[in-house]
């Protein structure tokens, strides 16, 4: 059996969940299965769509892999198709997205998920949303959650600083402009800085609140953005931040908070989608749309050093349950199956 893996998203010099995620699982599997990695040779990302609908479905192997929502418009009878949905938030959030892309995705993953011979999700709550909009799937989609690299861990001469962080795209739905404002909000007297690391993708559309409440950021000195981040350094800002705030309106599954877990930081997260999922007892759950409970939450955090060990005791209790080899092994076994 041969597995062909539609690597384009790998083309990407922004790496964000969907990118993380076809690396990851692609490292776990190689020395498991028989692999045909495939990727465009062009940057370009219309070429590179292009690509994947008229060159992709002719590369030769038993099984298409398509890790990030979207699959080619024609397969071959021949070949089998595996295709993971991570989310619908083009339909959920579509408000988030620019024109082309919400038409795009509407017109090809309904195709793609009635095409599909398996579909593969990230969360109970990812899981529901698809059968309820697409309730033809229910019997051959598979949930197999996440996992977190080794590497994010405690690094122990690294210092805690005065410092929320925020990891995530700059993306509606991600709540940063909540995230701003409830930073906003803080006493000065606590004299916290703010560190957004996220990335502008071109799919996304944002409002003109959003835009105005970002150059507003960028004035203020006690909020400092850092872009195109790899994972060394973002290893470093989750050691030495106090807090994760990841406030997000939606998602998936989300992975920031798991791995400022896994670097001994506590978090605080929404109580929405599939948060409470991941992150069980070992967060602090805000309703993402009170600004005052967000902020409200980050003082309570920072000012109790007693919630904050054992949230840090908690989270690294939490993120055991989360590797990439077990999910491998779960991909694995649905590739045997077909």
């Amino acid at each position: 059996m041969k597995i062909i893996i539609d690597a384009r998203v790998l083309n990407s010099n922004s790496y964000a969940g969907v990118q993380n995620y076809t690396k990851y699982i692609l490292e776990s599997i190689s020395d498991k299965l028989q692999l045909s990695v495939a990727k465009p040779k062009v940057k370009n990302k219309y070429l590179s769509h292009l690509w994947s609908h008229f060159v992709l479905p002719f590369k030769k192997g038993d099984v298409l892999f398509c890790p990030a929502n979207m699959a080619p418009i024609f397969i071959p009878k021949s070949k089998k198709l595996v295709l993971t949905i991570h989310d619908l938030a083009f339909l959920t959030y579509p408000k988030s997205f620019s024109k082309i892309f919400q038409i795009y995705y509407s017109l090809l993953i309904p195709y793609n998920i009635k095409r599909a011979d398996q579909i593969i999700t990230i969360s109970e709550a990812s899981k529901k949303e698809i059968i309820d909009i697409f309730p033809q799937v229910k019997d051959k989609i598979n949930i197999v959650v996440l996992g977190i690299d080794k590497k994010y861990r405690i690094v122990k001469d690294l210092k805690k600083k005065r410092q929320i962080l925020y990891v995530g795209s700059i993306n509606e739905r991600k709540n940063l402009i909540g995230t701003i404002e409830s930073f906003e909000r803080l006493p000065k007297e606590l004299d916290y800085s703010l560190v957004i690391v996220g990335n502008f993708f071109d799919i996304f559309s944002l409002s003109e609140k959003t835009k105005e409440v970002l150059f507003r950021a960028k004035k203020n000195n006690k909020i400092i953005f850092k872009q195109g981040l790899d994972d060394n350094p973002l290893i470093v800002e989750y050691n030495v931040s106090r807090i994760l705030i990841f406030p997000s309106f939606y998602e998936g599954f989300g992975l920031p908070p798991l791995e400022a877990m896994a670097c001994g930081t506590p978090v605080i997260t929404s109580n929405l989608s599939s948060m409470p999922e991941v992150c069980g007892d070992a967060a602090l759950y805000v309703d993402p749309y009170n600004i005052e409970d967000i902020t409200s939450k980050m003082e309570i955090l920072i000012n109790d050093k007693n919630l904050q060990k054992e949230l840090v005791s908690k989270g690294l209790d939490k993120v055991r349950n989360f590797t990439w080899r077990k999910s491998a092994l779960e991909h694995i076994k649905i590739f045997k199956e077909l």
